[in-house]
């Protein structure tokens, strides 16, 4: 904790000036004041153990004060979250460590990305979009190498064909991409789902043609 450092000292039999004696009162209250605020505490000089417990409670903390600068590292973790959490607003059910179990209708608007090109490499940000490829020429649309780009298992991208030129869908080298009765989309605004399975291994579903 910060000093309290008393300006003015005074002996016996001597006289004492107001100036003095309020400024060792100022500096009294200064010292106080800091307290309050928390600028006179050292870094660590409260622990949770000097702390009673639900001493501090939400309504005491001040909006915004908790930061992520401020918390430690590590210091939430999973034994500090309920293992099960009810989300709200909307209530979309109950969470686990797998899934969420949904009541109603569950609404998910898909982002495009659009490409006109005659040759596309998947990006990472593929994940979950369509991407629709327009071109009169044909078209091949490639998976690359998970060591190039490292899609999560279970990644599915929906590819789509707007222009007249037929797409082929191609795994880079060492990429397996699996598909029945070939890996071509069949025609204009035809559409499939490649769907990860592997490190380098994909399938692909959806109108196709050998």
């Amino acid at each position: 904790m910060a000093v309290l450092t008393i300006p003015n000292t005074f002996v016996d039999a001597t006289t004492i000036v107001a100036a003095e004696h309020n400024a060792n009162f100022t500096a009294v209250k200064d010292f106080v004041d800091g307290l309050a605020s928390g600028v006179n505490f050292d870094a660590g000089a409260i622990s949770t153990e000097d702390l009673a417990d639900s001493a501090v409670s939400t309504a005491k903390i001040q909006d915004d004060a908790v930061t992520a600068a401020k918390i430690a590292a590590g210091a939430v973790g999973t034994s500090e979250i309920a293992s099960s959490v009810t989300l709200v607003m909307p209530n979309i059910g109950i969470a686990t460590a797998t899934s969420i179990a949904a009541s109603g209708n569950v609404v998910s608007h898909i982002a495009t990305n659009a490409q006109v090109g005659t040759t596309y490499s998947l990006v990472l940000a593929d994940d979950g979009k369509v991407v629709e490829v327009s071109n009169a020429s044909p078209i091949t649309v490639t998976v690359p190498l998970n060591s190039s780009i490292a899609f999560p298992v279970g990644t599915q991208i929906l590819v789509l064909q707007t222009g007249a030129g037929q797409i082929t869908l191609a795994g880079a080298a060492g990429v397996t991409v699996n598909a029945t009765p070939g890996l071509k989309l069949r025609a204009q605004y035809s559409s499939a789902t490649l769907i990860k399975r592997a490190t380098d291994t994909w399938v692909v579903i959806g109108d196709l043609s050998a």
